[in-house]
C-alpha cells in the first residue's frame, strides 16, 4: 500500500511507513541514535470509510443474495518495535504489525500478527533482516501512485465492492502468500550515489510460526504454491536540476511445491518468473510515471501471486498515473490494465455451451481494467481525510463471475464506488 509517513508518538525518535514495516525503515531509524541508545515505539492508526458502490453482481441470481450498496468500513492496526545502536556501531532492532481480522461482529474481532522481523546492520555494509517482512519487490515499489485518496485500487475502501467484481490489481504488496506475511531473509545494501540494492529469499509461503512446510502434496493446491523464492531488486533516486527522478526494477523467480493430486482439473503449473519496472519524474508538486509487470504468474484470487497454469498465458500489466501536491492536499489519478490466465473454473454450467480446455481452463484470458481518482487532505498532523472514486471492469471468456464456474453468462462485470474516509494515526 501507500507509504505515507506516520508521526511517532510513544517513541524517542523515528518514523514508520504507512504500509507497516519494512527493512528500509529499519535501516534509517537508528541513524539519529548515538551508540548505546535505544528507541522504543508504539505507533498505530484507525481508518474509517463510508461509501456507495454498484456492480453487475450486487444481486446474485444463482444464490438469491443481494449486496448492500452503501456501507461503512473500518479497522485498527498497531506497530510496536524498537531500534538500537550498540557501542561498537552495530544497528539492531525488531518490529511487528498487529492487525484485526474482518469479523462480522465486535465479538468476532481478534488481533493477529501480520508481520514480525528483526534486523542487524552496519551503515557502511548494509543490513540483514529476518522474519515476516517486505521483500525487495515491495521495498522498491516505484510508479504505483497510491499516495492520493485511500491508495487507488490497492487501498482498503474497495473492500465494499463484491470480491468477484474487484478488478485484479497487478501490483499488490499485501498478499500473505507472496510477500509481506511470509517468513524470509532480506539483505538491503547501503545507498551509494542514489543506488540501493536488495536480495530476498523465501523458502516457502508460510509465516514464522509454522513448520514443517511441504515440498509435495497429494491434496489439490488451487493456484499452485511457490517455493524457494528469490527476489532481487534495485532503485535509483536522484535529482537533476528541478527534476526529481526515481527508477525501480525487480525480478522474482520461484520453483513450486509438487502437486501429486488433481488441482481442480488443471494439468499442472509453470515455475514463477516475474519482472517489474517503474519510473517517476517530479517537477515542483507534480509527479508523473508508471510501472509495468510481465511474467509467468497468475492472480486468480486477487491479492495473492500464484503460478501460471500449464496451457495458460503469460501475465502482463501496466499502470500510468499522476498526482499533484498543493500544500496539505494531494490530488491524483491512475489507470491500470492487467491480462492473465485468470480464474480457474469450478465446473461447467449445464446447458450453457461453455467449454473447458484440455488443460482445465476456460477458453478466454482474463482482462482487468481499473480507474482511480481522488484526493488526500491533511487536516492536522496525524489526521488525513480521503475522497475516492473507483471504476473497474473484469472480463474472461467462458467464465461466470457470479457462480465461479464455466459459463456464457456474466463473463464481463463492472463496478464503481464513491467514498470518503479518514485516517487518524500516531
Amino acid at each position: 500500500m501507500r507509504k505515507l509517513l506516520l508521526g511517532c508518538a510513544a517513541t524517542l525518535t523515528g518514523m514508520i511507513g504507512y504500509a507497516g514495516l519494512d527493512a528500509a525503515h529499519a535501516q534509517t531509524a537508528a541513524t539519529n541514535l548515538s551508540p548505546g541508545q535505544v528507541s522504543v515505539r508504539l505507533n498505530g492508526r484507525v481508518n474509517w470509510y463510508a461509501g456507495i458502490e454498484s456492480s453487475s453482481i450486487d444481486s446474485n441470481s444463482s444464490t438469491g443474495q443481494k449486496t448492500s450498496t452503501d456501507s461503512f468500513l473500518g479497522y485498527m492496526r498497531l506497530y510496536p518495535g524498537f531500534d538500537g545502536v550498540a557501542a561498537n556501531g552495530l544497528h539492531y532492532g525488531a518490529a511487528a504489525e498487529i492487525r484485526m481480522n474482518s469479523g462480522q461482529s465486535a465479538s468476532d474481532e481478534t488481533l493477529y500478527v501480520f508481520q514480525a522481523y528483526g534486523y542487524l546492520g552496519l551503515p557502511q555494509l548494509g543490513q540483514v533482516s529476518f522474519g515476516q517482512q517486505n521483500g525487495p519487490s515491495v521495498l522498491f515499489e516505484t510508479g504505483f501512485f497510491e499516495g492520493f485518496n485511500d491508495g487507488g485500487w490497492n487501498g482498503d475502501i474497495e473492500g465494499m465492492v463484491p470480491a468477484a467484481a474487484n478488478p485484479v490489481y497487478p501490483f499488490p504488496d499485501s498478499g500473505s502468500a507472496y510477500d509481506q506475511a511470509s517468513d524470509k531473509i532480506v539483505y538491503l545494501s547501503p545507498t551509494i550515489s542514489g543506488f540501493q540494492l536488495a536480495l530476498g529469499f523465501t523458502p516457502n509461503q508460510t509465516a514464522s510460526n509454522y513448520a514443517p512446510a511441504v515440498t509435495s502434496s497429494a491434496t489439490p493446491i488451487s493456484g499452485g504454491m511457490p517455493r524457494n523464492m528469490l527476489d532481487i531488486g534495485g532503485q535509483y533516486t536522484g535529482k537533476f536540476g528541478p527534476l526529481g527522478v526515481q527508477v525501480g526494477l525487480d525480478y522474482t523467480t520461484a520453483g513450486q511445491v509438487a502437486n501429486t493430486g488433481d488441482p481442480e482439473g488443471v494439468t499442472g503449473y509453470k515455475n514463477m518468473s516475474i519482472f517489474t519496472g517503474g519510473a517517476t519524474v517530479t517537477y515542483g508538486g507534480l509527479t508523473i510515471g508508471g510501472n509495468a509487470v510481465t511474467g509467468a504468474f497468475n492472480m486468480a484470487d486477487g491479492f495473492t501471486f500464484q503460478l501460471e497454469p500449464d496451457g495458460g498465458s503469460k501475465a502482463t500489466g501496466f499502470l500510468a498515473g499522476a498526482q499533484y501536491t498543493m500544500g496539505p492536499v494531494v490530488f491524483g489519478g491512475s489507470f491500470f490494465r492487467f491480462n492473465q490466465t485468470g480464474d480457474l473454473p469450478g465446473g461447467i454450467d449445464t446447458g450453457s455451451g461453455a467449454t473447458i480446455t484440455s488443460a482445465g481452463l476456460t477458453t478466454g484470458q482474463q482482462q482487468n481494467d481499473g480507474v482511480a481518482a481522488g484526493l488526500t487532505y491533511t487536516l492536522v498532523p496525524g489526521v488525513n481525510l480521503f475522497a475516492d472514486y473507483l471504476y473497474g471492469i473484469r472480463q474472461q471468456g467462458g467464465y461466470n463471475f457470479e457462480t465461479g464456474n464455466a459459463g456464457t453468462e456474466h463473463n464481463q462485470i463492472q463496478s464503481q464506488l464513491f467514498g470518503v474516509g479518514t485516517q487518524i494515526q500516531w
